[in-house]
């Protein structure tokens, strides 16, 4: 047997055997297709260097299940000229990862799947193709995907253009359909915005000019659906708790440090301070230097759609989903996610039932719920942190501050950014 040059193609990833044992048969099943399509395109054909580039491309993974299953491995004597040893290795090990399922309970998966929210209904029809090449359907794949496109898509008017269609639908129709819908609901969408999308490059950019530009947003609260002039800005009858005007919040503050007022928060009148005659008599819980001090804590999130969204690790629960938000000096959670996180056993110290802190939503008066806040380390490739989280009741988004997203370098301020006005 002579040797076949090898191809000056990149190699493939070595196959990964650890993790979800729910999904190594689909790894494997994807791996095995790469290694087929690098046989090919490196015209390698002899079973026996075809079975060395399985093991070496594989990684030490693979050559441990390998070399444990019974009877995968044939040399010496055991080979002839019609044993193919590279067939052999390959039936082994789809043995090995591919157990046979009943096609009773892959088709009982099959009908639970359905469109998740926000999902592109491309992503929808591959999860549907996958599992569908485990049910074996009697009539046919395209008829029984078909059919759970109408059980389980979110588009009522793909629904109806399907149910048109009648006895000539086909699966072509249905993605034809789906895609022509989901770019008009895009267009539609941004109508509905009153500007073009922002561009991708931009979308994390912190602005550094000084000069408010009112086609880039409101000056008062940050909003890029109207400007300052909108009767509608939840900021205009609001009062800034960092200057003491009247008409934007804090975030957006550009009061000169000399123009404050150095009034309290109580319609721009100095506090009296009152003489008790009774010095046994407890302050009052409620004075104005408390309320002062609960303004000065209220820290509001300012997320908006489309800010960049990046996978991490929080104390060594990796693939957790983050959106940065540049308007934000705090990490914040959901309780879904801190379940989650408890269920991988989070590496978390300093948890605290009743941190000191208050969070608003722009544009809301009505503080968000604080179940606890807890420090962990966040990576983000080679660049870690320890950082403190903020668990927020019924939250729909989880966030990455500013300040954590910078050190770690996945955000990046200008250099006048932090300038005085």
């Amino acid at each position: 047997m002579t040797p076949q040059k090898m191809s000056s193609l990149p190699p493939v990833e070595p196959l990964q055997c650890d993790g979800d044992p729910m999904s190594l048969g689909l790894r494997w099943e994807k791996w095995r297709r790469a290694l087929e399509i690098y046989l090919l395109a490196s015209e390698i054909k002899n079973p026996v260097i075809k079975r060395a580039t399985l093991l070496h491309m594989g990684g030490t993974a693979l050559q441990e299940v390998y070399y444990n299953i019974p009877g995968a491995h044939i040399e010496g004597a055991d080979v002839t000229d019609s044993t193919d040893v590279y067939k052999v290795a390959i039936d082994k090990l789809n043995e090995y990862f591919l157990p046979k399922q009943s096609k009773v309970y892959e088709r009982h998966i099959f009908r639970l799947l359905k469109q998740e929210t926000d999902e592109r209904f491309e992503k929808f029809l591959v999860r549907l193709r996958q599992q569908s090449k485990k049910c074996k359907f009697a009539n046919g794949e395209d008829d029984n995907i078909i059919d759970q496109v109408v059980e389980k898509c979110n588009s009522m008017e793909l629904k109806k253009k399907i149910l048109t269609l009648g006895d000539d639908v086909t699966l072509d129709k249905v993605i034809a359909e789906a895609n022509a819908i989901e770019s008009v609901q895009r267009q539609l969408s941004d109508y509905g915005n009153g500007s073009a999308p922002r561009p991708i490059a931009n979308i994390n950019k912190i602005d550094t000019k000084r000069e408010f530009d009112q086609n880039k947003g409101c000056s008062r609260c940050g909003s890029e659906k109207h400007n300052g002039d909108s009767p509608t800005c939840p900021a205009k009858d609001k009062k800034c708790s960092k200057c003491g005007y009247i008409g934007h919040f804090m975030a957006k503050c550009r009061t000169r440090a000399s123009k404050r007022r150095s009034t309290h928060a109580n319609g721009g009148k100095m506090p009296i301070k009152k003489i008790k005659h009774d010095n046994s008599a407890k302050k009052p819980e409620n004075s104005n230097d408390d309320q002062k001090k609960a303004s000065s804590n209220v820290n509001y999130i300012f997320y908006f759609d489309g800010d960049g969204k990046i996978r991490c690790g929080i104390g060594g629960v990796d693939n957790v989903e983050l959106l940065i938000d540049s308007g934000s000096n705090h990490n914040i959670l959901t309780d879904k996610t801190w379940a989650y996180l408890k269920s991988c056993n989070v590496q978390a110290t300093k948890q605290n039932a009743k941190p000191d802190k208050t969070f608003m939503a722009y544009g809301s008066s009505v503080p968000l719920t604080v179940l606890g806040s807890f420090q962990a380390v966040i990576k983000i490739g080679a660049e870690q942190k320890n950082s403190t989280f903020y668990v927020i009741q019924g939250g729909t988004r989880d966030l990455l501050g500013k300040e954590t997203a910078t050190d770690l370098k996945v955000l990046k301020l200008g250099l006048d950014i932090n300038a005085e006005i």
